[in-house]
């Protein structure tokens, strides 16, 4: 996101053509870091917090990524500014390994918690339908998870969304700077603004999916009010490359991050809500397996979609097509949001 910068562009082009393996071996490395954080994630808020709390809860993990987006964008441009790209990859590196001890450090199960009185564990079981338990006991093979309808329907579902997103986390600087004429600065602050209008809208959604389970008792009726609307919401992508005005584009564009991150809220809640029991974690990572081939093709496809045509307009309106797709998925698709019985 932050490789448009003149002069230190060109420097690291010519850098990465001299050691293109280092540098995609170490993008690989990163990725598969990368990938276990959200499955765990899930099966971390399925453990942990009673179920009329877990919409709140996904939607406070899952906005971090929203604010990563926001926040590092100046500031990364302003640190390659003022130093050089090497010293943004140090930093935003030695970040990583830091949480990463921490992490080590302090986390455990309930069960295990040193922290955790016998009042609060007794308070996340009872508010739990199905306890998932430390143990390593699976009722069924990952790959037998395939046959269920709800997990394609998931699986899908978020496969378009994370096609959509991607947009504004690859091509979107880009596409301010050289269809839309702002300067490299300029640029670097109006990227926040979708990121941060998609944490309110996130955080709206975890309180709306804990509302709404509060009142209705019905999963149906809270997950799939997140996640259709999110996604039709999210098809306001397609039109904004139509206008001229920066303004109109930046407030459309705003509108679809705030409808992805609204059904984001209500995605990471599933695995928790259909997986066997001890197999959140790892039906949250076949649906994040699954989503990320969208945030690799999303980008592949967006660039041939431009130099074909030399317009990002049909490469907006290919995203919002897919959040059609997507809102079609979870309501039509995805049926009984219940545990798996094995």
């Amino acid at each position: 996101m932050f490789l448009f910068c003149g002069g230190h562009w060109q420097r690291l082009q010519l850098h990465l053509l001299g050691h293109l393996w280092d540098f995609l071996f170490a993008r690989i490395f990163m990725g598969t870091g990368e990938a276990g954080a959200y499955p765990c994630n899930a099966g971390i808020t399925a453990k942990w917090f009673p179920d009329h709390e877990r919409g709140k809860m996904t939607a406070i993990f899952d906005s971090g990524s929203r604010f990563g987006t926001a926040f590092t964008m100046p500031l990364v441009v302003w640190i390659i500014a003022t130093y050089s790209w090497h010293v943004a990859f140090i930093i935003c590196g030695s970040l990583g390994v830091i949480w990463t001890l921490v992490w080590f450090w302090y986390y455990n199960d309930p069960d295990k918690q040193k922290y955790v009185n016998e009042e609060e564990l007794k308070y996340i079981r009872n508010g739990q339908k199905r306890v998932h338990t430390i143990a390593a006991v699976q009722p069924m093979k990952w790959y037998e998870l395939f046959r269920y309808r709800n997990v394609i329907a998931i699986c899908i579902g978020f496969f378009t969304l994370n096609y959509s997103i991607y947009f504004f986390v690859t091509w979107f600087p880009m596409y301010l700077v050289q269809e839309r004429g702002l300067s490299f600065a300029t640029m670097g602050w109006m990227a926040m603004l979708p990121p941060l209008t998609g944490i309110l809208s996130e955080w709206f959604g975890g309180w709306l999916l804990d509302y709404t389970y509060k009142q209705t008792k019905s999963l149906d009726i809270a997950r799939k009010t997140n996640l259709v609307g999110g996604m039709v919401l999210a098809t306001t992508i397609a039109f904004a490359g139509l206008s001229s005005s920066n303004t109109i584009l930046m407030v459309l564009l705003c509108i679809s991050y705030a409808g992805l991150s609204f059904a984001g809220s209500a995605i990471w809640c599933l695995p928790g809500d259909i997986a066997p029991q001890n197999m959140t974690s790892v039906l949250g990572g076949m649906q994040n397996c699954i989503a990320n081939f969208g945030g690799i093709l999303g980008p592949i496809v967006t660039g041939f979609i431009i130099s074909s045509t030399g317009s990002f307009i049909p490469a907006l309106g290919v995203s919002g097509a897919l959040c059609v797709v997507g809102a079609l998925m979870y309501l039509f698709v995805l049926k009984d949001i219940k545990p798996i019985e094995a």
